[in-house]
C-alpha cells in the first residue's frame, strides 16, 4: 500500500531553474518506491525570472499538488515605500524582510498544509530549501502533528557567502533558526557532503546528516532536438555553459585563455562559440569578447537547454574556490550523462573534481590556470579537427547518479524514518 509523503516546495513547476528540479524529480520517480508524493507549493511566487509549464508533463495524470497564496514582497514594499525609492527598497529588504522574501507565506501554507493532513493520511514530511521559509513552514506542522519530518538543504545557509546579514541579531537571528530546522527535523539531507559539515555545529547526532546528490534523469536525454542557437558542430567548435554563473566564479579566466589562444594564432575565432545558456547577466563579464565568440541564450526552457547541451562539443564547468571546492552544482550530473567532452574549472581537490575524474568524463583544471585552461581546451579543439573520438567514459560510474538510484537513497533514509516514527 502507498504511503503518502508530504512535500513542501516553494520552487516547483511552473517555476523553473535548478531549484525546481530536484523536488520535481523526487516526485516522479517517489511513486515506483511505494511513496505517494502530495506537493504543496506556491500560488503567487515574488517575481522570478524563470517559468517552465513543460516540467509538470514529467508527473503521473492526477499528481496531487496544491498551492496557497502568500504576502508577496512587493506589495510590503508598495505600502512601507509607496514613493517607490529604490534605495529605501533595499534597506526594507536588508533590515526587515527575513529570513527570506518569503517569509509571508508561512502562514497561508500552514493552514493549508493542516487541512491537507487532516484529509489525507501523511506519513512524511519533506521540505527543501532555499528558501529557508519550506523549513519554517515544516516546522510548524512537525509541532503540530509530530510527523517524521526530512529538511532537505540543497545549499549551504549560515555560511552561504551571498548570504549578506547587516547587523549581529540578524547573525543570530539566522543561526537561531538555522538550528531550531537542524535539531527539529529527524534527518537532514543536504546535497553535497560540506553542507552536511556546516549545519553538524547544530547536533552530535552525526548520523541525522545525510548527502545525497542531484544526478541526471534517463527521460531528459531520449530525444534530440537539433534546433539549437549554437551553429551546427560540424561547422563549429562550440563549447556550452548551461545554467548560471554567480559573482564568485564569472568566466573571465576561460574566456581570456580562449583570447590569447587567438591571438597566438593556435585557435581560428571563425570556427569557435562559447555558448552560455541561461539566465546569465553579459554584463557581470569584464572580458569583452573582441572576435565575438560569445552568444547569451538568456533563460530557455529546459527541454531547449538539454538540447544545447547536445548539440555542443565540449562542457564548461565553473567553480571558484571563493564558492566552495566542495559545493556540488546540479549541472555537474547532466554533463556527465551527456557523453560530452566536460572542461572542468574547478578546485583539483574538490567533491566536484573526484566525480569527473571518476567517471571519466573530462579533464579538470584550476579555476584560474590560464595555461592550464589553454593546454585543455587545445586538446578539446584539436581533436574535434581531426574528428577523433571521444573520451572512455566510465559508464558504471556514470550510472550511480542516475536519478532512480539516486531516489531510491532518499526512500531508504524516507523509510527508516517513516518505522521509527
Amino acid at each position: 500500500m502507498m504511503k503518502n509523503i508530504l512535500m513542501i516546495a516553494y520552487y516547483f513547476p511552473p517555476l523553473g531553474g535548478s531549484g525546481s528540479l530536484r523536488p520535481l524529480k523526487l516526485a516522479k520517480y517517489f511513486p515506483s518506491f511505494g511513496w505517494n508524493p502530495i506537493v504543496f507549493s506556491v500560488k503567487n511566487p515574488n517575481w522570478y525570472y524563470a517559468h517552465d509549464h513543460e516540467l509538470l508533463n514529467e508527473l503521473y495524470p492526477g499528481a496531487k499538488i496544491f498551492r496557497s497564496w502568500m504576502i508577496n514582497t512587493a506589495w510590503l514594499y508598495w505600502i512601507l515605500n509607496p514613493l517607490r525609492n529604490r534605495k529605501f527598497d533595499e534597506l526594507i529588504r536588508k533590515f526587515f524582510i527575513h529570513p527570506d522574501d518569503q517569509v509571508g507565506w508561512i502562514p497561508f501554507a500552514y493552514f493549508s498544509i493542516m487541512k491537507i493532513v487532516r484529509k489525507f493520511k501523511i506519513s512524511a514530511i519533506y521540505s527543501t530549501s532555499g528558501p529557508i521559509s519550506c523549513h519554517l513552514i515544516a516546522n510548524l506542522v512537525k509541532a503540530k502533528t509530530d510527523l517524521p519530518w526530512i529538511a532537505e538543504f540543497r545549499d549551504e545557509w549560515f555560511e552561504n557567502p551571498d548570504l549578506n546579514l547587516p547587523t549581529k541579531f540578524h547573525r543570530n537571528f539566522h543561526y537561531k533558526i538555522e538550528e531550531k530546522i537542524v535539531r527539529n527535523a529527524d534527518k537532514v539531507i543536504t546535497m553535497a557532503p560540506i553542507f552536511g559539515e556546516m549545519l553538524s555545529k547544530h547536533s552530535k547526532q552525526l548520523n541525522k546528516f545525510v548527502t545525497i546528490t542531484a544526478g541526471w534523469d534517463p527521460d531528459d536525454f531520449t530525444f534530440v532536438d537539433t534546433n539549437v542557437d549554437s551553429k551546427t558542430t560540424t561547422q563549429k567548435f562550440v563549447v556550452a555553459f548551461t545554467g548560471m554563473f554567480y559573482r564568485t566564479f564569472v568566466p573571465d579566466s576561460f574566456l581570456l585563455s580562449i583570447h590569447e589562444l587567438i591571438e597566438d594564432g593556435l585557435v581560428s575565432p571563425e570556427k569557435i562559440e562559447i555558448l552560455f545558456v541561461g539566465a546569465n547577466n553579459k554584463n557581470e563579464i569584464s572580458y569583452e569578447d573582441p572576435f565575438k565568440i560569445c552568444n547569451f541564450t538568456g533563460f530557455v526552457p529546459r527541454k531547449k537547454s538539454l538540447s544545447c547541451l547536445k548539440g555542443a562539443n565540449a562542457l564548461l564547468l565553473l567553480l571558484s574556490n571563493k564558492r566552495g571546492k566542495n559545493v556540488i552544482p546540479s549541472k555537474t550530473f547532466e554533463y556527465i550523462a551527456s557523453s560530452i567532452p566536460v572542461l572542468a574549472l574547478v578546485p583539483g581537490d574538490g567533491d566536484v573534481s573526484n566525480i569527473i575524474r571518476k567517471t571519466k568524463t573530462g579533464i579538470v583544471v584550476e579555476f584560474g590556470d590560464i595555461a592550464g585552461i589553454k593546454k585543455a581546451f587545445l586538446k578539446y579543439y584539436n581533436n574535434w579537427k581531426e574528428k577523433k573520438s571521444k573520451l572512455d567514459f566510465d559508464y558504471n560510474e556514470i550510472a550511480q547518479y542516475n536519478l532512480k538510484n539516486i531516489t531510491k537513497q532518499f526512500v531508504n533514509v524516507l523509510n527508516n524514518v517513516s518505522e521509527k516514527n
